[in-house]
């Protein structure tokens, strides 16, 4: 199967900001290339923008998996300020066009400031587009893509609004959002393979393994384009080296890290990663990590 996403952004910077040129607009382009879609600029200038935001859609593909937002958001009250979408009858007419865009288990996510706060757009509008759809949203202000701060929204699921990712995996969700595409990627991916992902981001740089001196792991993943459930979804492998020269393999993430050297021999590390004591299957002691790797250095 292929995917179907349509992404909108605003075509001028607002006062004396880069926010169109320097990030809306580049998401964007990013966005679709990486699924084969497309995306348009609306002219976000003067009293007719809220039309020109949603003519640009009606004008746009339909039958939807995706469809994604770049531009300002607010709250208190909840906004999308680059839109002009300032009241909730603006947006009725948003969530009508989309319902007539969107796949009825179609995705939204906003790259907007706030727009993902509690009870807030976000949740309005999934209210308004229809129970089976998936919203998502920044509940801060932060980068238009790399903010770290995501919440979901889907009436099917308990809790019906998340906040993702404030737990252990923290910082290696936000360095996979800065140094990789996994801010394009996350709407559609399971959280398993999120989960195994991040695991493999805290992974990466050099250990201290009992009886073994030292190994490094480096993770060669590209950016890449997507057009099924499988090209998203897949467990996270790379190289493993004995710093001492003595011997290198390949290690791969599912429901545990699994290490296989050149020689034949194998190891397993239990999930999750834990940096400060990682238990080792058979092993005794742990393994501690000495430094990281950002994903920036181990990803390309």
């Amino acid at each position: 199967m292929s995917y179907s996403v349509f992404a909108t952004t605003p075509a001028t910077n607002s006062d004396h900001k880069n926010d169109a040129t320097g990030a809306f607009i580049p998401g964007a382009q990013k966005f679709a290339t990486a699924y084969g879609g497309s995306y348009r600029n609306f002219n976000n200038v003067g009293s007719g923008a809220k039309d020109n935001f949603l003519q640009t859609i009606k004008d746009g593909p339909g039958s939807l998996d995706m469809f994604a937002y770049f531009g300002h958001g607010w709250n208190n009250p909840p906004q999308l300020g680059s839109a002009h979408i300032f009241t909730e009858a603006d947006m009725d007419q948003f969530a009508a066009v989309l319902r007539e865009k969107l796949k009825p288990d179609g995705i939204i996510v906003l790259y907007a400031c706030s727009a993902g706060s509690p009870n807030s757009f976000t949740t309005m509008l999934q209210e308004k587009v229809g129970s089976a759809s998936w919203v998502y949203g920044h509940y801060s202000v932060g980068h238009s893509f790399a903010n770290p701060d995501v919440s979901e929204v889907q009436q099917t699921r308990s809790p019906r609004y998340r906040k993702l990712f404030t737990g252990e995996l923290r910082a290696a969700w936000s360095e996979s959002l800065h140094y990789s595409d996994m801010w394009l990627r996350f709407p559609i991916m399971w959280d398993m393979y999120i989960e195994r992902e991040l695991n493999a981001i805290r992974l990466l740089g050099s250990w201290s393994v009992p009886g073994s001196g030292t190994y490094v792991f480096t993770w060669s993943k590209t950016n890449g384009t997507y057009d099924s459930l499988e090209s998203i979804n897949q467990n996270p492998s790379g190289i493993v080296k004995d710093q001492a020269g003595r011997k290198q393999g390949q290690w791969t993430i599912d429901d545990q890290i699994r290490i296989t050297w050149d020689s034949g021999e194998s190891e397993i590390w239990i999930m999750p990663v834990k940096p400060s004591a990682q238990p080792i299957l058979g092993g005794a002691g742990f393994a501690v990590r000495k430094s990281h790797t950002l994903p920036g250095r181990g990803q390309t």
